[in-house]
């Protein structure tokens, strides 16, 4: 996972995290995640929908002449194609875009609450959650911020992202979405949120494997 960060690059990343903090006074978790799910639904129904297909197209071309030859052929194709199905091209396939955004805001409050709420004593946290198979980016706020902070805002800040991440670069699209971020905080604040003295959380970015 680490592999599309260089060690400069995470260190940029982290440098504008201690930023961030430094002047708005609120803790902002960077979560890097594999996935928000294992899916384990999606491999049986690529094997059901592929063999379907497939039952299809050979049963045009192909009679059995004995009828227990047919369920074989669906055992054998189904069995197949499940597997085939575990890889992760063929899982992306069959997934729903409902279900792929489900899972991610699941995967980005639970991990908020248990990396980041229930860590510190104030209610001015933050987090920027990237879920790499999915392709997906969640930023959620906690209370104080959300006073200030709306739907539309954080949509900002995952379009900043998404615009540099299609050209490779993921420490850019973090730093300038942080940067922009900060400047929001400041500007709709007047100047830091709290006066807390130090972050609760550790400055650094977090990277999750399945």
């Amino acid at each position: 996972m680490k592999a599309i960060f260089k060690q400069e690059d995470i260190e940029l990343v982290e440098n504008q995290i201690k930023k961030f903090e430094a002047s708005t006074k609120a803790d902002l978790l960077v979560v890097i995640a594999d996935s928000s799910d294992p899916y384990p639904a999606a491999p049986w129904r690529f094997g059901f929908i592929s063999t379907i297909i497939i039952s299809f197209i050979f049963a045009y071309y192909i009679e059995f002449n004995h009828p227990l030859l047919w369920p074989l052929f669906f055992s054998v194709l189904m069995v197949l194609f499940t597997w085939v199905g575990h890889f992760s091209w063929a899982k992306r396939l069959t997934l729903a875009y409902w279900e792929v955004e489900r899972e991610c805001k699941e995967k980005a409050i639970e991990l908020f609450h248990t990396l980041g709420t229930s860590q510190v004593s104030h209610q001015v946290t933050a987090m920027i959650m990237i879920s790499l198979y999915e392709r997906e980016i969640e930023v959620l706020v906690d209370k104080k911020l959300s006073e200030k902070i709306n739907q539309k805002d954080l949509d900002h800040l995952i379009e900043l992202m998404k615009s540099e991440f299609q050209k490779g670069n993921f420490a850019v699209g973090l730093v300038k979405s942080i940067q922009a971020f900060e400047e929001k905080i400041l500007l709709d604040f007047g100047g830091a949120v709290c006066d807390v003295a130090s972050s609760e959380l550790h400055d650094t970015i977090i990277f999750i494997n399945d």
